[in-house]
């Protein structure tokens, strides 16, 4: 053989030799050895083929509670500008130390420029004046101290005061052998999503849920409410285009109790508040409900937008009275500056706030908590 080809050959089979033996230490070698701002390399095995799969290992997710207070701060983003850091900049726009009414004075404008309302943002401005001393009128650590406890003892009332008036037994603790929900609203706020939402919810914790498309003047909603039926594994009640909603609602209670199911949602029409003839519906589909089980409905909730603002305090004013409601479902708080609305319906209405929304995923809609709602909201 020629000498140049020999040592063409050598050197081939040297760079060959030089190759397989990087790729064995990388792939086999523990990860403490690799060099330090590089990603671990697993082998991930192909029953099918027997190829080995490079996979970059990945970083531990983050705990589901921080995740879902990480989405509601961003969420709450908006309201927290308009009311935490316009207190903010009231104190730094003062050349001197603010007076005690001129400080009182800005936080009352900065609550109804929020939407908390005159009503309730009088009550928090009496709350914070009682909480203040002297000396610490003017300070805007002292002022916003006493705003966030006054805000939290708004929020957490319903939950001590209106355990008479309002089930305790949520979706996360049914006590009765079926937990029947129904859901009412305005046209656009959302029902058909947040049932769909919450039947998500109720399979995850491995209970077994009945849906009811009860809005049956608007094919789109029957046909959402299908797919997250089809999701979340739960049974779907639908009766053709224009049926009676009661009669759906009825089947749907019907169903689940013969299923053994321990939840079961009614999805109603969305109506206006001010058509009598539309509330009045909803009093007869609660009344046939009951019919098949004695206390239902377990709980009526209010789904409200909270870019609506005021507007949705009179909703749910009319939604209480002819249709019982016993909570609130708040959605839409990622798009407004005017989360406020939810002291307003808690401090004015007595209605306590069971579930709020930042988004359009399952994960963006979860069991209120005053606590971590007024974090979020000061963050």
């Amino acid at each position: 053989m020629d000498g140049s080809v020999l040592i063409v050959v050598i050197a081939l089979v040297t760079t060959l030799l030089s190759a397989l033996t990087v790729t064995a230490v990388v792939l086999f070698a523990p990860p403490s050895s690799l060099p330090k701002g590089e990603p671990a390399v697993l082998s991930v095995r192909d029953s099918s083929h027997d190829v080995a799969k490079p996979q970059v290992a990945l970083q531990p997710p983050v705990a589901p509670q921080r995740a879902w207070f990480l989405r509601l701060s961003d969420g709450l983003q908006r309201t927290r500008v308009q009311m935490v850091r316009s207190l903010d900049e009231f104190f730094l726009s003062k050349e001197a130390r603010a007076t005690r009414e001129e400080t009182l004075e800005r936080l009352f404008e900065v609550l109804v420029s929020a939407d908390v309302g005159v009503a309730t943002s009088e009550r928090l401005v009496s709350s914070v004046k009682t909480r203040l001393r002297g000396d610490e009128q003017a300070s805007p650590e002292a002022l916003k101290s006493a705003l966030r406890s006054a805000v939290l003892t708004l929020l957490e009332t319903p939950a001590v005061l209106g355990t008479a008036a309002f089930p305790q037994a949520t979706l996360e603790a049914p006590t009765a052998p079926c937990h029947v929900v129904m859901l009412v609203g305005v046209n656009g706020v959302g029902k058909t999503t947040t049932t769909g939402k919450l039947a998500f919810k109720v399979a995850g914790r491995g209970l077994g849920a009945v849906v009811g498309a009860a809005d049956t003047f608007r094919a789109a909603a029957v046909e959402q409410l299908a797919v997250w039926a089809q999701r979340s594994g739960a049974s779907l009640v639908r009766l053709k285009e224009g049926s009676d909603p009661a009669s759906v609602a009825f089947e749907t209670v019907r169903l689940a109790k013969a299923e053994g199911k321990q939840v079961a949602f009614v999805d109603t029409a969305g109506r206006l508040h001010n058509r009598n003839d539309l509330m009045q519906e909803l009093a007869k589909i609660k009344r046939v409900m009951g019919k098949e089980i004695a206390e239902a409905p377990h709980e009526v909730l209010l789904v409200v937008d909270a870019t609506t603002g005021q507007n949705a305090l009179q909703q749910a004013r009319v939604f209480r009275e002819i249709a019982g409601v016993t909570g609130v479902v708040l959605t839409k708080l990622d798009g407004t500056a005017k989360g406020g609305i939810a002291l307003a319906i808690v401090s004015e209405l007595g209605l306590p706030i069971r579930y709020i929304g930042v988004g359009e995923s399952v994960e963006d809609l979860e069991v209120f908590n005053a606590g971590e709602f007024v974090e979020a909201l000061f963050a």
